[in-house]
């Protein structure tokens, strides 16, 4: 026999629904009435927090790298496609850029580590 799933609030499940909507509504009342009675009103003074912010003339420090050492935004892209792909879970803390067109980019894998590429992205190793 099929069963009769296009009626639920007929005659047939009133007995379940109306048992059912009847007990989560006594369950609600007695939860709030726990509350009610366990709830314990806090101190009367209550303490502001005011942020303190910087003064609006504040800029961001602004990361200089040392001497004779590029930032990252100077790295050529096929350079940092090339140093991606070879090591993907690393991050290159610096680089430097040789006399003869290469570039040495230093990173962190127990130990300071160091990858050398040509302008065009080839690995020198």
């Amino acid at each position: 026999m099929a069963k009769d799933r296009a009626r639920p609030f007929s005659k047939k499940h009133r007995l379940y629904w109306v048992t059912v909507t009847g007990g989560m509504l006594l369950i609600g009342g007695i939860n709030v009435a726990i509350g009610m009675c366990a709830y314990d009103k806090g101190p009367d003074q209550v303490q502001r927090i005011d942020p303190v912010l910087p003064p609006s003339s504040a800029q961001a420090p602004v990361h200089v790298p040392p001497k004779g050492m590029l930032g990252l935004g100077e790295i050529p892209i096929d350079v940092m496609r090339a140093f991606t792909k070879a090591h993907p879970q690393h991050v290159p803390h610096g680089a430097k850029k040789l006399a003869d067109g290469t570039f040495e980019l230093f990173f962190q894998d127990n130990g300071v580590r160091v990858a050398r590429y040509r302008a065009d992205g080839t690995a020198i190793d």
